[in-house]
């Protein structure tokens, strides 16, 4: 039996003698050193606007025998670079870089990842830095514009766009300075459901007395794209804004149906978008009302 048992150590010990040591999968064998250059030297998770310079000054040094030193954004595979360096034998171990670049137009978060390849085009090693790029407008989502209601005037008929928030006449009187428009049902017409600028004449609202309010001269059109989807910073609202505010604009718009965008353009100057999700009856009723997402640059 003892020379069973010692034989298998021996075995054991063969064979553990006989075992390559290799790097986990995704090790990184590179080291990634940022300098703080100036204005715009990114050197950690930064925080930005959009369209912003973000400049990256590094030196990666790695014991493997580099070939290739990129930056890719947002990476999913080995092969996609931002930019990328073809080193030398006199630096193949040690590389320094100043890459100058622009921040994503759209908000959210994205990795800029410093990685080393070899001659063959293997994984050596990386490092990344999260930029999150701040947005640039507002988004209010769920919104209610009710049609005005005679006699408690608590129905909420109007918004500020900046701030998404809707007022009813009773809680509108102190705060109309920021209001961008109204809402109501048009019976005089075939036009039904729509949005006007305090400015408009308000024939049908004669039981709502806003003499003294501020009234604000929004500027509206109606159009049928970019889809609301797409905008997505304020730059695209801004664009988009300019494209269909050119011309055709009114301080009223009708027959407002859900699916329905209506870009425009405070007395700020700041230019949004709304869209109507869906809506709800087809009467002058104090229930009837519309749901409306807005965007709107900050």
């Amino acid at each position: 039996m003892k020379k069973l048992i010692t034989g298998g150590l021996i075995a054991v010990v063969l064979l553990s003698a006989c075992v390559k040591k290799v790097d986990p999968i995704d090790t990184s064998n590179a080291v990634v050193v940022f300098t703080n250059a100036g204005t715009n030297y990114v050197t950690g998770n930064v925080s930005v606007n959009p369209g912003d310079s973000i400049f990256f000054s590094f030196t990666i040094s790695s014991n493997r025998d580099m070939k290739y030193v990129g930056i890719q954004k947002n990476p999913v595979n080995q092969t996609a670079f931002i930019v990328r360096d073809t080193l030398s034998s006199a630096n193949k171990n040690s590389y320094t870089a100043v890459k100058k670049l622009r921040a994503d137009s759209v908000n959210g978060d994205w990795i800029y990842r410093i990685v080393a390849h070899d001659f063959a085009g293997a994984y050596i090693g990386h490092m990344d830095i999260i930029v999150t790029v701040k947005a640039d407008f507002s988004f209010f989502t769920y919104r209610f514009l009710q049609v005005p209601d005679t006699t408690a005037k608590t129905n909420t008929c109007y918004m500020a766009a900046a701030t998404g928030n809707v007022y009813s006449y009773n809680t509108g009187a102190a705060s109309s300075a920021a209001i961008d428009f109204g809402f109501y049902y048009d019976t005089a017409t075939a036009n039904k459901f729509s949005l006007y600028a305090l400015t408009a004449p308000q024939p049908q609202l004669s039981f709502y007395d806003i003499t003294s309010w501020t009234k604000n001269a929004t500027i509206m059109k109606k159009a049928t794209g970019p889809t609301f989807a797409t905008l997505t910073s304020g730059g695209a609202l801004r664009s988009a804004g300019i494209t269909n505010l050119s011309s055709g604009t009114t301080n009223k718009i009708t027959a407002l149906v859900a699916g329905n965008l209506v870009f425009f353009k405070t007395v700020t100057g700041k230019v949004g978008c709304l869209q109507v999700n869906f809506v709800n009856g087809s009467s002058a009723a104090k229930d009837s009302y519309i749901n409306v997402d807005v965007k709107i640059e900050r």
